[in-house]
C-alpha cells in the first residue's frame, strides 16, 4: 500500500461525521405551524424562523434549558432597570452586511413599534432600545426586571439585516444571522434552504434543507414512516407504538414546559362564579384522560406547571375526580341539574382535541352539564376566544415560549392587563406579587412565588388544567445530532447531519 493510501485512509478515519455529511446532504423535516403572517416578528412567524436555522436572537435557550450568548457575547445589568448587550465580533448577515448595535436595535425597535408587539417584547416591558457606540444595545425597562436577558432570548426579539425590512413587509430571504439561508418560500406548504457557508458560529454539517408545513400529525407521522420526511414533529401519542416499530425510526420524547388546559371565560356568568368552575374541575377524571387519550404518555396536571419544574410546590397533585361533590357545588350555586348549557371549543390542529373534546362532553353530562362541541381550525377559534365571546376552550400552551421564565406566562395569560388572558382573570393582589416576583434577583424567592401563584389559579379553578405534555419526535436512524429544544426554537442547527 503507497503512502498516499495510507494518509487518505488515516484523513478518512480521522474525518469527524459532521465534516463528512457536508459532501451536500440534505434533510427533510414535516413541521406543523407554518407562517401564516408574512414573517412578521411579532407574530409566531418568528418561530417558524427560529427553528428554520435562520432568525438569532442576542440571547438563546439552550437544549439544556440554560441561557446562553447568541449575537450578544455578554450582558451586564448597569441599573436595575438598564442592561447592555454587547454584540459579538465578526457577525455578517447573510446578505453580506455586519451586524452593528444600530442595526441591531433597529430590528428590536421596529418589533417594539407594531400595532400589536409580542407579549415577550413589548413596550408593556420594554421602554427603549438604543446603540450605544458600535458594538453595545442597551435595553431600558418600565420598572426593574431582571427577566431582560431572558426576553432578549425570544424568538420575536431574533435580529434581522436593514434590507430584511421593504415597504412595511418583512423579507427573512438572505438577511438573517443562522446557519441556515432560505432560498425559497412556496407559500404556507414548504421553505427550501442552504447552507451559510459565512456562519459565524463555525461550520455548517448540512448542504440543504426543506421544511414541508404539515398541519395533519398523523400525515406527518405517516411521511416519517414512509420516508418522505426524515424528521417528524409533534407525532401524536396514538401512533408512537407503530413508528418505534418501524424500521430505520426513532422516537425521542421530552418533558416539555406545556400544559393542556380547558380555558374558563371567568367574565361570563356563570362561569364568574368560582363553585360553578370548582365543579368543571371536579367533572374532570384528569387521570383517565391521560391513560385513555394519551395513552399513558403524559401525566395529569397538577396546575399550570409541571412536577418537574423547580416552581412547584412539593405538595402540588391534580385536582380531585368526584361528580357528586361537583354536582353540590352546582347546587350551591343556584345551578340547576341540566339547566347549564356550554360551548366547547376545540382546535383540529391539535390532533387528540377532537376525542378530548368528546371525553369532556360526556364528563360534563354525568354532572348535569349540556356541552356542545366546536372543532375548527385555530385560526378560526382564536378571534372568539381573544374577544371573549366563549364558554370553555380546549389550549396547548407552553409556560416559557415567550419568556424562559414562568413571570411572562403568569403576566401576559393572568395578568390584569395580559396580552394573551384569554380567561379574562384579574387580580390586584395576584399583580401585585406578580411584579415583586420579577425584581427579584434571588431565583429561589422568585419560584416560590410562582407556586403560590399557580397554587391560587389552581384552588380557584380560573381554568381547568388537564394534562402535562410530552414532546415526542420522530426521525430517521440516518440523522445524526437530532434533539428537541425544551422551547422548540431550534430544529435546524450548525451540527445536525444526515449520513
Amino acid at each position: 500500500m503507497t503512502k498516499t493510501l495510507i494518509l487518505a485512509f488515516a484523513c478518512a478515519a480521522a474525518w469527524p461525521a459532521a465534516a463528512l455529511a457536508q459532501s451536500g446532504s440534505k434533510i427533510t423535516i414535516a413541521e406543523n405551524f407554518p407562517p401564516r403572517a408574512g414573517f412578521a416578528l411579532e407574530t409566531d412567524d418568528a418561530n417558524v424562523l427560529s427553528k428554520a436555522g435562520c432568525l438569532e436572537p442576542l440571547t438563546r435557550i439552550d437544549f439544556d434549558g440554560k441561557l446562553q450568548p447568541s449575537l450578544a457575547e455578554s450582558w451586564t445589568q448597569v441599573s436595575p432597570d438598564v442592561w447592555d448587550f454587547k454584540l459579538r465580533k465578526g457577525v455578517t448577515f447573510q446578505d453580506g452586511k455586519p451586524l452593528t448595535a444600530a442595526a441591531a436595535a433597529a430590528s428590536l425597535n421596529a418589533v417594539l413599534r407594531v400595532p400589536t408587539p409580542a407579549r415577550a417584547f413589548s413596550p408593556r416591558v420594554i421602554k427603549s432600545v438604543e446603540a450605544v457606540g458600535e458594538d453595545t444595545v442597551r435595553v431600558t425597562t418600565p420598572s426593574p426586571s431582571v427577566l431582560t436577558p431572558l426576553r432578549l432570548a425570544a424568538a420575536n426579539a431574533g435580529i434581522l439585516s436593514p434590507a430584511a425590512y421593504k415597504e412595511g413587509k418583512i423579507d427573512p430571504v438572505g438577511t438573517c444571522t443562522g446557519p441556515f439561508v432560505i432560498t425559497r418560500v412556496n407559500g404556507q406548504q414548504s421553505l427550501s434552504l442552504k447552507r451559510n457557508d459565512s456562519y459565524w458560529g463555525g461550520k455548517v454539517a448540512l448542504a440543504e434543507a426543506e421544511i414541508k408545513f404539515i398541519p395533519d400529525a398523523n400525515v406527518r407521522a405517516t411521511q416519517l414512516r414512509t420516508g418522505e420526511a426524515d424528521v417528524a414533529g409533534a407525532v401524536p401519542a396514538s401512533t408512537l407504538a407503530a413508528l418505534k416499530k418501524t424500521s430505520g425510526v426513532k422516537v425521542v420524547t421530552l418533558a416539555t414546559p406545556r400544559t393542556t388546559t380547558l380555558l374558563i371565560n371567568t367574565k361570563k356568568p356563570p362561569f364568574d362564579n368560582e363553585k360553578v368552575r370548582q365543579a368543571l374541575q371536579l367533572a374532570l377524571d384528569l387521570e383517565g384522560i391521560a391513560g385513555s387519550v394519551y395513552e399513558g404518555s403524559v401525566q395529569p396536571a397538577i396546575g399550570p406547571f409541571a412536577p418537574h419544574e423547580p416552581w412547584v410546590q412539593k405538595a402540588a397533585k391534580p385536582a380531585s375526580y368526584d361528580v357528586k361533590k361537583a354536582q353540590a357545588l352546582l347546587a350551591e350555586a343556584g345551578v340547576k341539574p341540566g339547566s347549564l348549557e356550554l360551548e366547547i371549543m376545540a382546535y383540529s390542529e391539535k390532533i387528540e382535541f377532537k376525542d378530548l373534546a368528546a371525553i369532556l362532553q360526556d364528563q360534563f353530562k354525568a354532572v348535569g352539564i349540556n356541552a356542545r362541541i366546536r372543532l375548527a381550525e385555530y385560526k378560526a377559534l382564536e378571534p372568539d376566544m381573544i374577544a371573549g365571546r366563549y364558554d370553555v376552550a380546549l389550549l396547548s400552551r407552553s409556560h416559557l415560549v415567550d419568556v424562559a421564565d414562568p413571570a411572562g406566562f403568569l403576566q401576559s395569560d393572568y395578568g390584569c392587563g395580559g396580552g394573551f388572558n384569554l380567561s379574562q382573570h384579574c387580580d390586584k393582589d395576584f399583580d401585585a406579587k406578580l411584579a415583586m416576583a420579577t425584581a427579584e434577583a434571588d431565583s429561589g424567592k422568585r419560584y416560590a412565588v410562582y407556586a403560590d401563584l399557580a397554587q391560587h389559579l389552581q384552588s380557584k379553578a380560573v381554568n381547568v388544567f388537564v394534562i402535562h405534555e410530552a414532546g415526542n419526535d420522530g426521525y430517521k436512524t440516518r440523522v445524526r445530532n437530532y434533539r428537541i429544544h425544551p422551547l422548540y426554537q431550534y430544529t435546524l442547527t450548525r451540527d445536525l447531519a444526515v449520513d
